[in-house]
């Protein structure tokens, strides 16, 4: 079985200037129309059973209509949707209610696009409300195309809400820090927080890439491939170019992410 857990998709009416601004910004080309059936069939073809499609809550007033989407996808079989909430919405705590009661298990969060430092106290109750309800926080780890610095969630920051909410399950995407992988070995390796392999095979030599893999061990690392912006199959392609044992590849294709989502 393999689980992609980092991939995105938008509403149809949607999705076409979705893919096209983001791309723009951050000079990425995507690989697919970032449509929820285009993403499906993409993912089908390349081998991927089911994947996680991540949403992210901008600012407030899309907070709702973010997790509207989210939920609408929870009755696809393939696909584990996530919600997003923002740290400036009045109504954060009644959107975490309403995904859980939908069964959503997992919140994004982008904190270049969303506008916040990881590690900004104003974020830990809600952070602290995500661990209470069992929800998986996924974080973009590091830097991003689309921003200039200072990096918002730095493995440095990530560190820093690991230690407040040790409880918590935390992924930090990117392996660990996109652009940051040295950083990410440094700050996070003794902490709970798993990572994943998104957009990795694009932007991180493999050599690189397997030493991070094997300083965190394959019991933290989950496969993702950032769909649009790369494939699984270019993703598995890179994962197997570095010799993982069968084990290795299975704890990350598969076996990390069903424990994490309590399967």
């Amino acid at each position: 079985m393999v689980i992609d857990f980092h991939a995105h998709a938008f509403l149809d009416a949607l999705a076409a200037g979705a893919v096209a601004s983001l791309g723009k910004r951050a000079n990425l080309t995507p690989f697919t129309d970032g449509t929820v059936s285009g993403t499906e069939r993409c993912m089908r073809e390349q081998g991927v059973d089911r994947f996680v499609v991540l949403n992210i809550a901008v600012n407030p007033r899309t907070e709702r209509h973010v997790n509207d989407f989210a939920i609408s996808l929870y009755k696809n079989p393939n696909i584990i949707p996530f919600g997003s909430v923002h740290t400036d919405s009045e109504h954060a705590f009644e959107e975490l209610k309403r995904l859980k009661e939908a069964g959503i298990k997992g919140i994004k969060f982008h904190h270049e696009y969303q506008n916040f430092y990881a590690d900004d106290e104003k974020a830990y109750p809600i952070y602290e409300k995500c661990a209470e309800m069992g929800f998986i926080m996924l974080y973009h780890g590091g830097a991003d195309r689309g921003f200039t610095t200072p990096v918002k969630a730095s493995p440095e920051r990530i560190r820093r809400v690991w230690k407040a909410f040790p409880q918590a399950k935390i992924i930090a995407a990117h392996l660990g820090g996109q652009d940051m992988t040295e950083q990410a070995i440094e700050s996070l390796l003794d902490t709970g927080v798993y990572i994943d392999t998104s957009f990795a095979a694009l932007s991180v030599p493999m050599e690189q890439g397997k030493k991070v893999i094997r300083a965190f061990g394959s019991e933290r690392v989950l496969f993702g491939s950032d769909c649009p912006w790369d494939t699984p199959a270019n993703t598995l392609h890179y994962l197997q170019s570095m010799e993982l044992t069968e084990k290795e590849m299975e704890d990350i294709c598969s076996r990390n992410a069903l424990r994490l989502l309590g399967e």
